[in-house]
């Protein structure tokens, strides 16, 4: 009897330990897509920048999906015929490429799996390219002090109310609004087309998906105010932008172009004024003047 009890106990011991494994990998899973697939993805909400994960596990296999989370690009290149579709449906915006485990990944498979299976197939519907169902202000309906406010948190004129950097440190905006900005990071002119609108700028703020970004807002995050703000601002700059013509230059090297033409003009004056001769070849001349 005391045997029995013995292997009983074991036996229930080792459930409870693989239950509290399973919990732990699931709570792990769920982590990492937070922090890597959240900003551009969904599993049943809707399309964001990328498309919703609702069911996505029922239609590539495993082996696939995980080729796709470490290299999407790399898998396009490759000519695969189903990635390409997926990238030419998504506007061409490259998956950036997931520093993740083998294990990590397969857990990460296993949890969109899992939540799609939870919510249904139902929302089917929302795993198309159309646009998501999710309730965020729309950017179109911003007032002067929105947009206002989001120009001025880009270009660092008011800071960022958890500290973090402003997005002119690293990108720039075609618009006569700002100065030009930085050229470490992409171009965001039409970011707010480009990336799925408000759903999708307000995916990529709440946790941004690229490396530099998250360092950089690491336990600094955009409140929901700021990041409709931002999310204003381009809005009207890419409008702007498709109203007027272009301009064929930057204005930074417009203003450039200017101040070097100044600065030579400047040394050729000084040196139209410069000192020809010495002092000694004067005193020279005057005393062979003498004789």
């Amino acid at each position: 009897m005391n045997s029995l009890n013995k292997n009983l106990g074991k036996t229930l011991g080792a459930i409870i330990l693989l239950i509290v494994f399973m919990g732990a990998q699931a709570q792990d899973a769920k982590e990492t897509f937070n922090k890597t697939c959240k900003a551009c993805h969904t599993i049943g909400g809707g399309k964001l920048v990328g498309p919703d994960l609702n069911g996505v596990t029922s239609k590539r296999s495993d082996e696939w999906l995980a080729k796709w989370i470490k290299s999407s690009q790399s898998l396009v290149n490759s000519g695969d015929a189903d990635a390409k579709a997926v990238f030419e449906a998504n506007n061409k915006i490259p998956m950036p490429d997931q520093n993740l485990s083998d294990e990590e990944i397969k857990g990460l498979i296993t949890y969109i799996k899992s939540k799609s299976s939870a919510e249904g197939v139902a929302s089917s519907a929302n795993s198309t390219n159309e646009t998501p169902q999710i309730a965020l202000k729309n950017s179109d309906n911003a007032s002067s002090e929105e947009i206002s406010l989001g120009q001025n948190l880009f270009e660092g004129g008011t800071s960022l109310t958890n500290g973090g950097p402003a997005c002119i440190s690293c990108h720039n905006v075609g618009s006569n609004r700002i100065i030009p900005g930085g050229l470490l990071a992409k171009d965001l002119t039409t970011a707010h087309s480009r990336m799925g609108g408000d759903a999708g700028i307000t995916g990529i703020l709440n946790a941004p998906p690229f490396p530099a970004m998250t360092q950089a807002y690491k336990n600094k995050p955009m409140t929901e105010k700021e990041i409709f703000a931002i999310s204003s601002f381009l809005n009207k700059v890419e409008k702007e932008n498709g109203a007027q013509p272009a301009e064929a230059t930057s204005p930074l090297m417009k203003y450039g172009f200017i101040g070097i033409v100044i600065w030579i003009c400047t040394v050729l004056l000084l040196w139209l004024n410069r000192k020809k001769y010495s002092v000694k070849k004067k005193i020279y001349e005057r005393q062979v003047k003498s004789y």
